[in-house]
């Protein structure tokens, strides 16, 4: 055999090798679904925000790659371009896209601001829409009509007054998201709930199913407590006496029970009106309670004043 001949041969062995041997790629960013959808609410319109989850590691390689909201035709509302990766791709993390009006509203700081609204009710339009990662994953709901780049099914409900849309968890675990969890029908996939936005920098609160039926680790029972925030709260010094609350949980279908200064935790709902108080400091909490009977640990609590009347 000739040099040349030996060269070519060798050549050609080692690219045979690296299709047979080399290690597939592993996916970075295409294990990641919709998971959160808020469109504000009537007294803040532009405080929306979606928040997309990796249900695989490795998925935090986004850079480059986008999310697009739609309007109830299809027609392109914004898009935002993530800059670079997120810090942590672990199984289950999530990423939150957000206007700077609901940050402040809902008290976090989200992944990567979404780009300001030419619409005078915002990107998301509470009434019907869509919004799509890449072409991978899209959700619709209310009166949506238009086209998709990812098939998506019938919407599912339009999105009330400051409520928010969630992916159900249910095929398979109950308590961690998974590929199956999505049927490209957004009907089936989302229900209704309050927001509760969560950054990348937050730990994931899903685990692996403990066996049947389902339920995170963590307690002897395999579940966890629900964790409760507010939705509203009155003004820290006002003259009302009678201040109402909105708060609601991470869990659909948590219980609620409230105290205000000393006395007792008591079923209530959301929203909670307290009965007159008098002048003076006062403390409100509320705590969520799950299915599994487990209470929130850590209520949540707002300090506030009523001021003499006049």
């Amino acid at each position: 055999m000739t040099f040349r001949r030996r060269t070519i041969a060798v050549a050609t062995f080692a690219l045979l090798s690296l299709c047979v041997f080399a290690p597939t790629a592993p996916a970075s960013f295409h294990l990641v679904q919709i998971r959160e959808v808020y469109a504000g609410s009537g007294a803040s319109p532009f405080s929306e925000y979606v928040e997309l989850q990796m249900w695989a590691g490795g998925q935090g390689f986004v850079k480059g790659h986008v999310v697009r909201t739609y309007d109830a035709s299809g027609s392109v509302t914004g898009t935002d371009t993530f800059p670079g990766d997120v810090a942590n791709g672990s199984n289950q993390s999530t990423i939150v896209l957000a206007t700077s009006e609901a940050e402040a509203e809902l008290g976090f700081a989200a992944d990567l601001g979404m780009s300001p609204s030419v619409l005078p009710t915002g990107r998301l339009d509470p009434s019907g829409g869509e919004v799509c990662w890449e072409a991978l994953d899209c959700a619709s709901w209310g009166n949506f009509a238009g086209s998709l780049p990812s098939p998506a099914g019938p919407p599912a409900a339009a999105i009330p007054d400051g409520m928010a849309l969630r992916r159900s968890i249910a095929a398979g675990c109950p308590t961690f998201l998974e590929g199956n969890d999505d049927q490209d029908n957004s009907a089936a996939d989302f229900s209704l709930t309050f927001p509760a936005p969560r950054p990348n920098s937050v730990a994931p609160s899903e685990r692996p199913c403990a066996g049947p039926g389902g339920g995170p680790a963590g307690s002897p029972s395999g579940h966890r407590a629900p964790q409760t925030s507010f939705r509203r709260k009155p003004p820290k010094r006002s003259r009302d006496r009678t201040p109402t609350f909105r708060f609601g949980a991470n869990e659909a279908g948590a219980k609620f029970e409230c105290r205000v200064d000393k006395r007792p935790f008591r079923p209530c709902k959301s929203p909670y009106t307290a009965k007159p108080l008098s002048p003076g400091g006062h403390v409100f909490k509320v705590r969520a309670r799950g299915d599994s009977g487990l209470a929130d640990p850590s209520p949540a609590v707002y300090a506030f004043k009523v001021l003499p009347r006049r």
